[in-house]
């Protein structure tokens, strides 16, 4: 599913390091930055 610049992002769900549900919906009205990083010693 391509987005473009401006359009909101998808709605989702998911676990936090302390395996906790965080939601984007949640965060409504409060800037987000998300931040992936690949596992330690993985090809990614």
């Amino acid at each position: 599913m391509p987005l473009t610049i401006g359009q909101p992002a998808p709605l989702f769900t998911l676990k936090t390091s302390k395996m906790e549900d965080w939601s984007l919906e949640a965060q409504r009205g409060a800037p987000v930055l998300l931040l992936f990083i690949p596992l330690a010693f993985t090809p990614t």
